[in-house]
């Protein structure tokens, strides 16, 4: 018989534990599962999903959302020409994530898993990355890695 989660149970559970046990909610052999699925929404909806450090995990619904949101083709664009003015790439199109996620953007190692999604697009097209900047005012990451094209100083 499955077992029947409850919030006091997953409560009693370590985030690794609880980390273990919503991967395999979601594994795809799941999907017809009742039960998967509502351990899956018991745990979003009391934010139980997180590392030992308090942080989001890389497959958290958020996490996710930022990588969707980096790999738009108009982010890039933007990520871009913020790198050619030489500032952060993640100045260029932090806005689109602010706008989608809100307060849910800025903690929990959101701004850092943002800063690293949109330095992997910046990567791919054979920029390097050439140290740390202060993001400009205004936005919710505070520096972030500054890309110069490959060959350039």
């Amino acid at each position: 018989m499955p077992t029947l989660w409850t919030i006091e149970k997953l409560q009693a559970k370590s985030p690794q534990e609880i980390q273990s046990l919503y991967r395999n909610a979601k594994n795809p052999k799941n999907a017809d599962n009742e039960n998967a699925r509502a351990l899956v929404d018991l745990i979003l909806e009391h934010d139980l999903l997180r590392d030992e450090q308090g942080g989001l995990p890389f497959d958290h619904p958020i996490m996710l959302e930022i990588e969707e949101i980096c790999a738009a083709p108009e982010a890039i664009q933007e990520a871009l020409e913020a790198a050619e003015q030489g500032q952060p790439p993640l100045a260029g199109m932090e806005h689109r994530i602010v706008t989608a996620l809100g307060d849910q953007y800025g903690g929990n190692y959101t701004t850092h898993h943002a800063g690293r999604c949109i330095g992997a697009a910046m990567l791919d097209r054979g920029w390097r990355q050439a140290g740390m900047k202060p993001m400009p005012k205004g936005c919710v990451a505070k520096t972030a890695t500054v890309y110069v094209r490959k060959g350039e100083k």
